[in-house]
């Protein structure tokens, strides 16, 4: 067939194709109203007519505690690279090598700042239209090694600290603390900042390889939940630096196009979705949760990258948001002569002679559809805790009667007959509502037929024995060996909300664990720990009855027992109660690595009712007087919400509504 013939027969197909998919048939329309896929709603990042940093722009450096000569190098590289590029067909712009961090840096030109209205860096507008792109350029660096503010720091520190980087006039102080500063909210809910302060704008960035590695340093090491994927080698062969340069690119990217909150944005303007927020977790092309997406490989290293930069360095940079298409832009494109669409169908047309009815391509949800991999808990043969099982509660630092009451209450439901409202609690109440019971039972499907919980003893320690903390998991061990018994019992340590504990919401909002006891320290017990996160982390621990710290701000749900942290704090408690008797001693139930493995609740995170997905708890009881939402009943007709629970005879999570 002649060449012209060829690319004619294409050109028909694409056009056909293109009118057959703008005008669907209603059959095609009502057979995908019955496929279960939830819409997300689409980020809309829009522009609020504020200031953004255009022109040169100085970045000083302020270096807070100890960095190596080498982590500094990795650094004001990157920061040399984003200027690297030149007019096309220069001799520099040839240097570096597409995908470049020039590259990655001219997107934010090309989305946002060539956008942006006519504002000054001080937030005036000029006469003259000021530049339509940012040139960054590095002005300075200041070491304080010696931390003159001392290495636990807020948030409110951050300006001062700026301020000693001695930031030029419509720059940007960039503050970086070295891996053993601790930061308000670092690990938390961040793992940067990014503000200004009279007009001037500062970003800050924390190192991450000795405090939260697993999320502001994935994927360069493996999470703290969920999948235990393979991790990344770094391209600069330190994973604390080369996750901090993730962020460090994400919030300058937020500082120039929103650096005074009223620039580029989507959502709350005090918890907002940025230019590379917006896009968290995605690398390269056909990344999902928990995987990258396609990257570059270094032939001689194994390191994954996206972008080259100055000297030869290579970098992992965030996709950055397209307000145009909605969509998260990444460095690497994947090449193809033809779109999959096309393709699909000019096959189908040459080696079958006809379309085929089924072609994956003419369904676009189709080629985006990831299928999870199954939960699978595994019994690995250990022991586990059955019977009668005694569970002592150790309240540290203040709780009022209130609060031990719920958590108390909690406790005796889990065995306790189920609730039968009193005549004239109507009739949605004389349904019979679900009990904290049912929803302790399904732990009896696992192997030895389950425990019988009973309350135990109840200890106060408001003065805090150990102090406030930060309190370590051996001062959590040694708390819950003192409380008393442990043959036939576990034991509980709960935290007040002033309470720090080292790894509170940075990577769990509890845990559990082993210790030795007895006369000979032979005989093992099971303990747990679970904080209150009223004041250090809502979003995280006692969502959903507090809006996340980041994503789609939904309204949150109004708590049974008219208090968050509590509410949250049942939450985590049943879910590491059902851990600590299905998987006491790390070889029991679980799913993945011993250490970090998925368990009985654990495994349904952020599962309470069916028809649950991310961001969404599922579908809940709702108390008609108060408003609160729950799924379970206790002794004295209290409320709960309780996580689901993994059911081994079906191999899913087993919600009670």
């Amino acid at each position: 067939m002649p060449r012209q013939s060829v690319l004619q027969l294409l050109v028909m197909l694409a056009i056909a194709i293109a009118t057959t998919m703008a005008a669907p048939s209603p059959s095609a329309a009502t057979s995908r109203k019955l496929m279960f896929l939830v819409q997300p709603q689409p980020n809309l990042l829009t522009y609020h007519n504020g200031a953004v940093l255009r022109g040169d722009i100085p970045v000083s450096i302020l270096w807070y505690g100890r960095f190596t000569a080498a982590q500094k190098a990795v650094v004001s590289d990157f920061l040399l690279s984003l200027s690297s590029a030149a007019p096309h067909g220069s001799p520099s712009s040839l240097s570096t090598p597409a995908p470049s961090v020039a590259q990655w840096w001219s997107s934010i030109n090309r989305l946002y700042l060539s956008k942006a209205s006519a504002v000054t860096k001080n937030g005036g507008s000029g006469t003259a239209a000021p530049a339509r792109t940012a040139r960054v350029v590095l002005a300075g660096q200041v070491s304080d090694e010696g931390c003159s503010l001392g290495k636990r720091l807020t948030l409110s520190q951050l300006p001062a600290l700026a301020g000693k980087a001695r930031p030029a006039r419509g720059g940007v102080a960039l503050v970086l603390t070295a891996q053993d500063v601790a930061v308000e909210g670092f690990c938390a809910s961040r793992c940067g900042h990014h503000g200004s302060s009279g007009r001037a704008a500062y970003a800050w960035v924390g190192n991450p390889a000795a405090q939260c590695p697993g999320q502001c340093a994935w994927p360069f090491h493996q999470p703290a939940y969920g999948p235990q994927a393979p991790s990344l080698v770094p391209p600069n062969g330190d994973v604390g630096m080369d996750g901090a340069m993730i962020s460090v690119a994400a919030m300058l990217a937020g500082a120039v196009t929103n650096p005074f909150g009223d620039g580029f944005y989507q959502g709350d303007r005090a918890a907002p979705l940025e230019a590379a927020t917006a896009c968290a977790g995605v690398y390269g092309a056909g990344a999902y949760p928990g995987y990258a997406g396609r990257l570059l490989v270094d032939g001689a290293t194994g390191a994954s990258y996206n972008a080259r930069g100055a000297r030869g360095r290579k970098f992992l940079l965030p996709a950055l948001f397209d307000p145009d298409t909605s969509a998260c832009s990444t460095l690497r494109k994947t090449p193809a002569l033809l779109s999959p669409l096309i393709t699909c169908t000019l096959l189908a047309v040459l080696l079958l002679g006809e379309a085929p009815p089924r072609c994956a391509a003419l369904n676009p949800r189709m080629l985006f559809l990831v299928k999870p991999d199954p939960i699978v808990l595994q019994d690995h043969g250990g022991a586990l805790l059955t019977g009668n099982l005694t569970v002592n509660l150790l309240f540290y630092g203040r709780f009022a009667p209130a609060q031990r009451a719920a958590v108390a209450d909690f406790v005796r439901s889990l065995s306790a007959a189920p609730w039968t409202p009193r005549p004239g609690h109507g009739a949605a109440a004389a349904a019979a509502p679900p009990s904290v019971a049912s929803w302790w039972r399904t732990t009896s499907l696992y192997r030895g037929g389950g425990a019988r919980p009973r309350l135990g003893r109840q200890v106060l320690d408001e003065r805090m024995s150990l102090g406030r903390g930060p309190l370590s998991a051996a001062d959590v061990a040694a708390l819950a060996r003192g409380a008393g018994h442990h043959r036939g019992a576990v034991t509980a340590v709960l935290t007040a909300p002033d309470v720090l504990v080292a790894p509170f919401c940075v990577a769990r909002c509890g845990a559990h664990g082993q210790g030795r006891g007895g006369a000979h320290g032979r005989a093992r017990y099971a303990y747990l720990w679970v904080g209150n996160p009223a004041r250090q982390c809502p979003g995280q621990c006692a969502w959903p009855f507090h809006q996340p710290a980041y994503g789609p701000r939904t309204p949150a749900l109004v708590p049974p027992s008219g208090d968050v942290g509590v509410d949250g704090m049942v939450i985590s408690l049943a879910a590491l109660l059902a851990g600590t008797v299905t998987n006491p001693y790390g070889d029991g139930y679980y799913q993945g690595d011993a250490g970090a493995g998925l368990e009985a609740a654990t495994a349904c995170a952020g599962i309470f009712g069916s028809g649950a997905y991310p961001g969404y708890p599922g579908k809940l009881l709702t108390d008609p007087a108060t408003g609160a939402s729950y799924n379970a009943v206790g002794i004295g007709g209290r409320r709960y919400l309780l996580p689901a629970l993994w059911d081994p005879t079906t191999s899913q999570c087993r919600t009670l509504v």
